[in-house]
């Protein structure tokens, strides 16, 4: 079943008479993950947010964006916007209103998209944060978004997506500010919820491990161009586009050390 379709999507800043992105074009269809890679500036966050009309109003977005057989107008994004496209923000930080507990942000988004009032929205919302491993949900749920790391407000914020059980979920860089432990969970979950619900999932990420883990295509971005869009298999095993065999190369590069070091203290804790 195909949920989104992408034909043409450009973004501009007429100001400085720029594209960002240019000439997009791909399908997503139900249970499939369609993961984004490039270097930073490639486009990446631009064409995740013209899906769901976040760009900035100063942008040009041409093109357009098919969901679920309905085109994508302005309104219709913000009517499906959280309930049935979920958005992964990678700036947690400032994803949440600093004068409002968690928990409250919580309860009122439960009680926006899923109609959950009182105890009912509590306890989803305690089942929410437990699924992504952090500790004391019900203490957590008092404490305001400045008394949470950036890390446990990714998770928050990937709890409530999830929740939500969205039939898309657009995700940027949603394991960024995860620890080895939490971000092997978020995938694990990410791939039970495609699995389970029939959700699609597009994933930004610089980190090509998360990528080689969870997604079924692969979008290879740079300066603003689609280089490569193939099954994830082809693109890790036979890149076509230079970019793409420097960007794994890269990888290979910088993981080759740490994994050596990794390899190195568990020889040392094995003599122990």
């Amino acid at each position: 079943m195909l949920f989104i379709d992408v034909n043409n999507l450009s973004v501009s800043d007429p100001l400085l008479q720029k594209e960002i992105v240019e000439n997009i074009t791909f399908s997503l269809h139900q249970k499939r993950c369609l993961a984004i890679i490039g270097e930073s500036g490639s486009g990446k966050s631009t064409i995740a947010k013209a899906i769901i009309d976040l760009v900035v109003p100063s942008l040009e977005v041409g093109g357009s964006i098919t969901f679920d057989g309905e085109k994508l107008t302005t309104q219709a994004a913000q009517q499906w916007r959280g309930k049935r496209i979920g958005f992964i923000s990678q700036d947690a930080m400032n994803a949440f209103n600093p004068i409002e507990t968690i928990g409250h942000q919580m309860l009122e988004t439960f009680q926006q998209h899923l109609g959950l009032r009182g105890k009912e929205g509590k306890a989803y919302a305690m089942a929410g944060l437990e699924c992504v491993h952090l500790k004391n949900p019900h203490d957590l749920m008092k404490k305001y978004p400045y008394e949470l790391s950036g890390g446990m407000q990714q998770r928050v914020m990937i709890a409530i997506t999830m929740m939500l059980t969205p039939d898309v979920i657009i995700a940027d860089e949603p394991t960024a500010s995860l620890d080895a432990y939490n971000r092997r969970e978020v995938i694990r979950q990410f791939q039970r919820l495609k699995e389970e619900t029939g959700a699609a999932l597009i994933v930004i990420s610089h980190d090509l491990g998360v990528v080689q883990a969870i997604a079924d295509d692969v979008m290879v971005m740079h300066q603003g161009a689609m280089l490569e869009h193939r099954s994830a298999e082809k693109v890790f095993t036979s890149p076509k586009h230079p970019q793409t065999k420097h960007l794994i190369e890269t990888r290979l590069r910088l993981s080759a050390p740490l994994e050596a070091l990794r390899q190195q203290k568990r020889v040392e804790a094995f003599l122990c």
